[in-house]
């Protein structure tokens, strides 16, 4: 009986998911093609380019309109069942409605757990494809790999940034160079060598070989210069491949990639306060996912009645409520008002609180 009442409410929920999604999807899908006709028009882009492009979109929109969604799909099925009594004829069976909605909830949970691999595993990758879709293939920019790069600047490992003129990939050269290197015990803030040269050449050594420059070290207030017509630095360990394209986008890196990229920068001496808020909201916006269940099952099982156009306008209301909410904890944190940590859980922390205590007296 029980597995019965669980598959059917599985059910509802799933298939109101899956409306929700599509009507999100589609409406972020509208507005995006809305901004970006002119590009395609301009450019003459072909259908199956435009296709392509929004294909690989398609990963970054999912996991942004998903807890809308899933908000959208718990008050949509529990409201509906409610409205048929069957709400009222699972209770009279014993069943509280913590039981009812257990089924969702741990639904909702593994979509949590799948939207974070989903975001850490496919977005990235997705993103930088659409990016190179875009760029290449529909504005028919000459791709980075093959025309080089203008106005280099590179944070590189250990401390070490690289300022370069330009990039030439064949063979691979940074032109006009200027290779600066922190210490990393005084927290990136000392400059203590730096190597101003006209070119260095990526050769089969795998070492980088400087030409007619200067290496200059400092210590405290001191500063010794020695010229050079050629210098092979084997502590420049960057690869010429790194050079070859703009770095991604911290907002749509991985958590393992976003590490890697403040451990250099911090290095590199920069302030790292936004992406550690970033860091941490790569693990708090997928646990939207399962608040906003907790949130719309208390709302349509003791609170919200009315029509599938309320329901609608409730979810989408708030859905934007967390987002705001989410923006000013990322916004707070990234002016160093609040701790990174708490910054990227504020919205879910206050929505979490307001689900939790709803959910405690609807069961009571």
């Amino acid at each position: 009986m029980l597995r019965i009442l669980d598959r059917h409410v599985l059910r509802e929920f799933v298939l109101y998911l899956l409306l929700g999604l599509c009507t999100f999807v589609g409406i972020y899908l509208i507005v995006d093609l809305f901004e970006k006709i002119d590009t395609f028009v301009d450019h003459q882009a072909a259908l199956s380019l435009i296709l392509t492009y929004y294909l690989y979109k398609l990963p970054v929109i999912v996991v942004q309109v998903l807890p809308l969604a899933m908000l959208l799909a718990a008050i949509l099925s529990l409201g509906a069942m409610r409205r048929l009594n069957e709400v009222t004829a699972m209770q009279s069976c014993g069943l509280s409605p913590l039981r009812i909605t257990l089924p969702i909830l741990i639904l909702a949970a593994l979509v949590t757990v799948g939207a974070f691999a989903l975001g850490e595993e496919l977005v990235p990758g997705a993103y930088r494809r659409e990016q190179e879709t875009l760029d290449v293939r529909i504005k028919k920019k000459h791709p980075a790999s093959a025309m080089g790069r203008s106005d280099i600047r590179y944070m590189g490992r250990a401390g070490r940034v690289y300022l370069a003129r330009q990039y030439a990939p064949q063979p691979p050269t940074l032109i006009d160079l200027s290779l600066q290197q922190f210490r990393a015990e005084t927290d990136g803030q000392q400059l203590w060598r730096r190597i101003d040269a006209g070119s260095a050449r990526w050769e089969r050594d795998n070492l980088w070989h400087l030409e007619n420059g200067y290496l200059r070290l400092f210590d405290d207030d001191r500063e010794w210069v020695a010229g050079f017509r050629r210098y092979g630095d084997s502590r420049a360990v960057e690869e010429p491949d790194e050079f070859i394209r703009p770095e991604s986008d911290p907002f749509f890196m991985s958590r393992r990639q976003l590490s890697d990229y403040i451990r250099r920068i911090r290095e590199g001496g920069a302030q790292v306060q936004q992406y550690r808020v970033d860091y941490h909201l790569r693990a708090a916006f997928p646990v939207a996912n399962l608040i906003m269940v907790l949130l719309g099952s208390c709302l349509s099982l003791r609170i919200l009645r009315g029509t599938m156009a309320l329901s609608f306008g409730l979810s989408v209301s708030l859905g934007f409520a967390y987002y705001g909410f989410l923006r000013a904890g990322q916004a707070l944190g990234y002016t160093g008002h609040l701790p990174p940590l708490l910054a990227a859980w504020m919205g879910n922390l206050v929505f979490g609180f307001v689900g939790g205590l709803l959910f405690w007296r609807v069961n009571r």
